[in-house]
């Protein structure tokens, strides 16, 4: 599909949404002023660009300033089917309505239906991501178990027992399952295991391969945030995330706020058409790009070249996003402190986020290590390793990500 034409399509939508959001939302309606913009000077999608852009450190901030998490909600706390909390903190409203959060499209073009058993290992509890890729499992049929992340005995003796065929979760964690599975004895290529959806952290083409090559695992990867959803996924070609058709993902320069043409890097900036909670023009912090492509595709949407980076100082680690700011506040709550160090690395194919510690001269070292991993936890919900070092670089960065993608 042209992308012009694309995103004519979504001119009616923007419109309407403008339009109610400007009479329902105190906060959009506040956004709208301070732009000097009514609905009447937004008709268009391209007209879009004149709102200024509504980032993360500003949405939290704006969910604290009353109510109705601060003007956005246009229905009661009550009317929400769940309210999940993700790093920020930033609230995430779930409406009462099926596959809310849009990823059935994602599933259905990664081959999942209704014959499928699938093990969702994404995380539940407060964050969203488990509930939201189980809504959008069950949407196209399949039978979801609800596994989370961790107990993998357990979810091992259930894939066995239980004919699992299909996998959704984290990348690096299937292949934690799998190698755990063969230390155990088993043959996961035995198993009817044949797929799997992944998202959350980079797949790179070394892991696709394996997964393939090793376990005879097809597997198809999307993209989505905690806020938005579904915000690209495969196609049948495996080449870039085709964009979802019932949200507006943009590529917009970083500094103007202006769309990029295909090809050019620029952040992710989405609108959603709920009524229930207004958000558009919103950033995500990714960087991506528009492919540019003359290929034909079965689905006929533009793509995402796939994950680029972050626009801002926050970085993904495990699924979940982590900025020096949630880290250092951690460290400020420990005693016997005198310098840290956070490092993200990448090993096997699994992130790791090592903190290491210079302690003052009357630090006990094991109870210093024990109150920081549990600090650091409790900021970041992961677990961190925390090492004891004598010493420091004096110019060295509070927080390092040295992760390489091959």
């Amino acid at each position: 599909m042209d992308i012009a034409t694309f995103y004519a399509g979504f001119d009616q939508r923007v419109r309407e949404i403008v339009a109610f959001g400007y009479e329902h939302s105190p906060a959009f309606r506040r956004r709208m002023e301070e732009a000097g913009l009514t609905p009447a000077d937004i008709q268009t999608t391209a007209d879009l660009s004149r709102l200024p852009i509504l980032r993360k450190e500003q949405l939290v901030e704006l969910q604290r300033q009353g109510p109705q998490l601060g003007g956005m909600l246009t229905v009661p706390l009550a009317r929400l089917r769940r309210i999940f909390q993700s790093p920020g903190p930033i609230y995430d409203p779930e409406p009462d309505e099926p596959d809310p959060w849009r990823w059935a499209p994602a599933f259905r073009a990664a081959g999942f239906g209704p014959d499928d058993v699938v093990i969702n290992c994404f995380g539940y509890h407060l964050t969203p991501a488990g509930v939201m890729f189980e809504e959008g499992a069950r949407a196209v049929g399949c039978a979801v178990i609800p596994a989370g992340i961790g107990n993998q005995a357990q979810q091992i003796e259930v894939m066995a027992h239980l004919g699992v065929t299909a996998y959704a979760g984290l990348p690096s964690y299937l292949k934690a399952l799998l190698e755990r599975a063969v230390e155990q004895g088993h043959d996961p290529r035995s198993w009817p295991l044949n797929k799997a959806f992944v998202a959350a952290e980079p797949l790179p083409p070394s892991l696709r391969a394996l997964f393939e090559e090793q376990y005879g695992i097809l597997v198809y990867d999307g993209y989505g945030t905690a806020e938005t959803g579904n915000l690209g996924y495969n196609g049948p070609e495996r080449q870039g995330w085709h964009l979802p058709e019932d949200a507006l993902v943009q590529i917009c320069d970083l500094n103007t706020g202006e769309p990029v043409p295909p090809g050019q890097t620029g952040e992710v900036v989405v609108t959603l058409f709920r009524r229930d909670y207004i958000l558009i023009r919103f950033a995500v912090g990714d960087l991506s790009a528009l492919m540019v492509s003359d290929t034909p595709t079965v689905i006929q949407t533009p793509r995402l070249v796939g994950w680029l980076g972050r626009s801002g100082e926050s970085v993904k680690v495990r699924g979940l996003f982590v900025h020096p700011r949630h880290v250092a506040e951690a460290i400020r709550r420990v005693e016997g402190v005198q310098m840290y160090q956070a490092v993200v690395v990448r090993e096997h194919h699994r992130d790791e986020l090592i903190c290491r510690l210079v302690p003052t001269s009357a630090a006990d070292h094991a109870v210093l290590r024990d109150a920081a991993a549990h600090a650091l936890h409790e900021a970041l919900k992961l677990h961190c390793k925390v090492e004891i070092v004598a010493e420091l670089p004096a110019d060295a960065k509070p927080f390092v990500d040295l992760r390489t993608w091959d």
